[in-house]
């Protein structure tokens, strides 16, 4: 089993992964069963194709997380991870980004591979905030 150092890794380097645009790389820290669940409610994903086709959606919508400080568990298997995502969405004014306050639950298999990953975040912890230069343009 990976130790609490070790999973705690794990869950910093999915952040590293994702935020340099490395899906292929953030997927070779997923078990092939995984199942993946953002945000928890709206079902999850099962298998590393659902798991790469959600996080290039990620990727492509210029996603940037910003992670806290992990949090292992006594059980040898998981940790969660608080942080803060930002990303574009086709659905806000132009201009502006969603960021959104999360907690991602990982579980992580004694090979050191994420079999199971939920992002707990509600409707209350997104925020619509504007770019820089649109927030400029508004003074």
């Amino acid at each position: 089993m990976p130790d609490e150092a070790a999973r705690k890794q794990v869950a910093l380097e999915y952040c590293r992964r994702l935020n340099a645009g490395d899906v292929d790389g953030a997927l070779a820290l997923f078990a092939a069963e995984v199942t993946y669940e953002d945000p928890v409610g709206s079902g999850p994903l099962t298998g590393l194709a659902a798991v790469r086709e959600h996080l290039a959606q990620a990727v492509a919508n210029r996603v940037r997380e910003t992670p806290g400080v992990p949090v292992a568990s006594m059980d040898g298997e998981h940790v969660l991870l608080p942080g803060r995502a930002e990303l574009d969405d086709a659905r806000l004014p132009a201009g502006s980004r969603l960021s959104v306050n999360f907690v991602a639950m990982m579980r992580v298999r004694a090979d050191g591979l994420i079999r199971e990953m939920r992002m707990f975040w509600g409707r209350s912890d997104a925020t619509v905030t504007p770019t820089v230069r649109e927030a400029w343009a508004a003074q």
